[in-house]
């Protein structure tokens, strides 16, 4: 089979994991630079936002599996940057993790860098195709 550059590109998943890959790459390092993964920035972003998570919700906003997110979790807590509800619930009950406020000031620290690398001229679009990206992005996260 021979292909030209034009059917690859043409195929719009490979072309989304491609672009994924380097929004990773580049958020990865600004996340590095204070600290962070990408995973703990979702963990302290969704916190931030006071709904109520535990922890199979949380992995499940930040698309990773419980058991993936227990460990960063465990270091997060360690940091003082998540607390953990009462260690005395009972079984089935919820245990909600919550922002401290270390764990505030530091997305506070890094969210502005975020909001620059999601500038329309750091993406290479304009408002318009910016608003509409994520709204298909959002979609495709949503399942549909």
């Amino acid at each position: 089979m021979d292909l030209t550059g034009d059917d690859i590109d043409a195929l719009v998943t490979w072309s989304l994991i491609r672009a994924a890959h380097r929004a990773q790459r580049d958020l990865t390092a600004l996340f590095a630079e204070h600290g962070l993964s990408p995973v703990q920035f979702g963990v302290l972003s969704h916190l931030a936002t006071g709904l109520p998570f535990t922890r199979a919700e949380l992995a499940r906003a930040v698309l990773v599996r419980p058991q993936s997110l227990s460990g960063v979790l465990d270091g997060m807590v360690e940091r003082g940057l998540v607390a953990r509800g009462s260690e005395d619930r009972t079984k089935g009950r919820r245990n909600p993790l919550t922002l401290t406020p270390a764990g505030r000031d530091l997305l506070a620290l890094v969210w502005p860098a975020v909001q620059e690398a999601n500038t329309p001229a750091r993406l290479g679009l304009d408002e318009a195709e910016v608003a509409a990206l994520n709204g298909v992005l959002l979609r495709m996260v949503d399942g549909g």
